[in-house]
């Protein structure tokens, strides 16, 4: 039986650390652009840095987001 995962923050995963999104807990406006630059929810993404920024890599793209917007992002582990 595998292990249920709850959603957590990006903020909370740390670098190195591949993701699965799960949701967005933002604004449209806001949501719209992520999906736009390919945050999108049901993708995996790579952390890469976890700090004042938020920096992922979404398939060949790395993207920045401030810390306000990342912890309204919602995220299990993937499962590799």
């Amino acid at each position: 039986m595998s292990p249920i995962h709850v959603p957590q923050p990006l903020t909370s995963f740390a670098a190195g650390v591949m993701v699965h999104l799960a949701f967005f807990a933002l604004g449209v406006p806001e949501a719209q652009r992520l999906r736009e630059l390919g945050v999108i929810e049901g993708n995996q993404i790579h952390v890469l840095k976890n700090g004042d920024t938020f920096v992922c890599c979404v398939e060949s793209s790395r993207i920045a987001l401030r810390r306000e917007v990342a912890m309204n992002v919602f995220a299990t582990p993937a499962v590799l």
